[in-house]
């Protein structure tokens, strides 16, 4: 009896602390989208007052707000720019635990500038979108397939369209990259993404002062138990190799939250289809700020390379 009450008691714990670890990685609690969206960068933000004045342009101009149903039944959310009637279409994916308005305060207004047609994306279980786990691109990826069948089925499938990215958001589109998608998915642009899921989370327990080596047992069986799915099913690595369709890479030197290298090690696994950009000193997300002109420059030379 008391042998089984302490296996009981150490599942117990056990399970516990699975969930904790659920909670902290995958969980984002359902949001009241009546509510204003969060448009003030958090935390020590360089750049929150040009961020938070973008953010409040881009989150005023006029636009439609669509929905459309996600391949395991999630309410999917986005806010549509028309720009002009000729120009491509662009859709983009926000970064983990981000907000759409802030997180494309700066290359959404530069897109819309343009004159591009704009989609901007609440992923799973951010913004309007339904769902409360994150699953670090791995589910994400199909939903950029849905959107690209939504935006077809709206507009055509011989519609131009370009596929943008930052931070999660940038490895779910290398990792929709490596998906049969349709052939007016012209070229994919990524803001400082993760190789993969595995690198990024034991990245950020040793930044904690965790143990990544025995963190990540447990943040893998978090995943399978309460999240209902493998964190570890794809990387952006291995989907790049799989690539028809070109990507642009753009990562900051001094990004400390994603590793410029993480990014290094994609663009090495398939030099042919990879064109990849550093900014110096440029912190996680931030390479539009830091060299704004650069920034468009480059942006504007790749969309135009691949039209």
């Amino acid at each position: 009896m008391i042998a089984l009450i302490i296996i009981f008691t150490v599942l117990m714990f056990a399970l516990l602390g699975i969930y904790a670890s659920y909670d902290k990685t995958f969980y984002n609690p359902p949001r009241d989208p009546s509510k204003p969206e969060k448009l003030t960068p958090v935390g020590n933000h360089p750049f929150r007052e040009e961020t938070r004045k973008m953010a409040e342009r881009i989150n005023s101009l006029p636009c439609e707000f669509v929905t459309t149903v996600s391949h395991d039944g999630l309410k999917l959310s986005a806010r549509y720019y028309q720009g002009k009637e000729d120009m491509p279409l662009c859709i983009c994916f926000h970064g983990y635990r981000g907000a759409a308005m802030r997180d494309f305060s700066g290359g959404g207004l530069l897109l819309i500038d343009e004159g591009y047609n704009v989609l901007i994306v609440d992923q799973r279980a951010h913004g309007r979108s339904d769902g409360t786990n994150i699953t670090f691109g791995v589910n994400e990826r199909y939903d950029v397939l849905t959107w690209i069948k939504y935006t077809n089925e709206r507009f055509g499938a011989d519609k131009p369209t370009y596929l943008f990215g930052i931070s999660m958001g940038a490895s779910t589109v290398i990792m929709a990259s490596g998906l049969d998608l349709p052939d007016n998915i012209r070229a994919v642009a990524a803001d400082c993404p993760y190789s993969s899921p595995k690198k990024i989370i034991k990245h950020v327990c040793r930044r904690i002062r965790l143990n990544p080596e025995l963190s990540w047992p447990i943040v893998w069986l978090a995943s399978r138990i309460y999240a209902h799915f493998d964190v570890n099913a794809i990387t952006a690595a291995e989907a790049v190799k799989k690539t028809k369709i070109p990507i642009l890479i753009i990562h900051g030197e001094g990004d400390r939250f994603v590793p410029p290298e993480m990014s290094e090690e994609i663009a090495l696994a398939n030099p042919d289809m990879v064109e990849r950009h550093t900014f110096a000193d440029a912190g996680h997300g931030l390479s539009y700020f830091y060299d704004t002109e650069r920034y468009k420059s480059i942006v504007k030379d790749f969309l135009k390379k691949h039209p």
